[in-house]
């Protein structure tokens, strides 16, 4: 019996070891979705690389190993970068390295051919009340314009030319006040795709994934986070850590009748707990076509 109390106790201590710091803090894989939608056409494959949910801070994620996470996505080769808000850690079990301004400095370094893009998350607003009280910008949003990269909130970008063009579209976020999704955000889907003929493709960049169920038929594609896959993932059952229990779309691919495709990336970081178990930190890609 001691030998067994020895061995059981040995194992939850390595279970603890991995899901406390090797998961979170040194594994990243690459999660590839391909989306072939009818919608595209005969237009140019389109690869999106995405980084969701970076919440940087250290111990887990150092600015250095923020710097790695870009040479990574790089180094997949994107037509299109992508950020998808939440870029300061969420949860009181930090030792630093958590000021946007130099988190998304070494983001900037996250490039592609069309360009990189940004969109914000709800902590993004969380963590600067007085702008959320004011409704003006959040820090993240300065530090986005500091260091040159886009911000779509409630805004569109035609990329592409002539029978290649397309809409990259970016909402702003829908529980930048109350996880509650009765309460109404700052999203405003008719301004994000002003402008946009109803038979132009549209790839959607929405923090919060809520927003899939009203995007209309040319909104091919919607990409998301929030959720981190809900961190901890065991034997097939559903997130342990949800966001929120309304929530209805976890991680992954889902599909609508209508055709139109939800990608949720299970992001980098944590959020409450820096925990994750099952829910490896991920760079998201999506090939178009």
């Amino acid at each position: 019996m001691a030998i067994l109390a020895i061995g059981l106790a040995a194992l939850l201590l390595a279970l603890l070891v991995y899901a406390f710091w090797i998961e979170p803090a040194m594994r990243l894989r690459v999660v590839r979705h391909q989306v072939r939608h009818p919608g595209w056409g005969d237009r140019a494959p389109l690869r999106i690389v995405i980084i969701s949910d970076l919440h940087a801070g250290a111990p887990h994620i150092p600015l250095r190993r923020v710097s790695r996470i870009v040479r990574r996505a790089n180094a997949l080769n994107p037509d299109v970068a992508v950020l998808l808000g939440d870029y300061s850690a969420a949860h009181r079990f930090t030792t630093g390295g958590t000021d946007k301004f130099q988190i998304i400095e070494r983001l900037k370094a996250f490039t592609a051919p069309l360009g990189c893009y940004a969109v914000l998350g709800n902590h993004d607003w969380w963590q600067d009340e007085k702008s959320l009280k004011n409704k003006t910008l959040p820090e993240a949003a300065k530090a986005l314009d500091q260091h040159g990269i886009p911000l779509l909130e409630n805004a569109n970008v035609r990329l592409r030319d002539g029978a290649d063009a397309f809409v990259l579209a970016g909402l702003a976020d829908q529980r930048p006040q109350s996880l509650d999704p009765e309460v109404p955000g700052f999203d405003d889907l008719d301004a994000a795709l002003n402008g946009v003929a109803s038979d132009t493709p549209v790839v959607l960049l929405a923090h919060e994934p809520d927003i899939f169920p009203k995007v209309p038929d040319n909104v091919l594609v919607t990409l998301s986070g929030h959720t981190h896959g809900g961190q901890i993932r065991t034997f097939g059952f559903h997130p342990v850590i949800m966001v929120a229990e309304t929530e209805t779309y976890s991680w992954g691919r889902y599909d609508r009748d209508a055709g139109q495709v939800l990608i949720v990336s299970g992001g980098i970081g944590c959020s409450d707990y820096p925990v994750r178990f099952g829910m490896v930190p991920e760079i998201t890609v999506v090939e178009l076509s």
